[in-house]
């Protein structure tokens, strides 16, 4: 039985967990900027960003192959991003009209830094 992976990460190129990660993934379709992987080991379904300069990949299972290229990742990667900031601070975000807390490490909220680009 293989080791389950978390249901959504980062995929940096070129760390050693990256190149381990590819040897058990078989390409399966791609589309807009995205690539479908099946995992070997228990024959899940991945979806990957493709490699863009300067952009976060991410590494996100896929439940229903149909439609694959469409599912919204946004709330996973949210969720990462909140995760890699360590929670939510106490003060409020600066964006005006907006009373959620603030990622730790941010002036804003987490739809707002995510709104911004902000991936990790």
């Amino acid at each position: 039985m293989s080791t389950p992976w978390p249901r959504a990460s980062y995929f940096n190129d070129g760390t050693a967990a990256a190149r381990h990660a590819m040897e058990d993934l078989e390409l399966v379709e791609r589309a807009n900027w995205l690539e479908l992987y099946r995992r070997k080991s228990d024959d899940s379904y991945w979806r990957l960003t493709a490699a863009e300069k300067y952009e976060q990949r991410f590494l996100i299972r896929i439940e229903n192959v149909q439609g694959w290229s469409s599912f919204d990742s946004a709330p996973l990667e949210r969720q990462l991003l909140l995760e890699r900031r360590g929670g939510l601070g106490k003060e409020a975000c600066i964006t005006q009209g907006c009373s959620q807390p603030v990622v730790l490490g941010s002036a804003f909220c987490l739809e707002h830094t995510y709104e911004r680009g902000v991936r990790k």
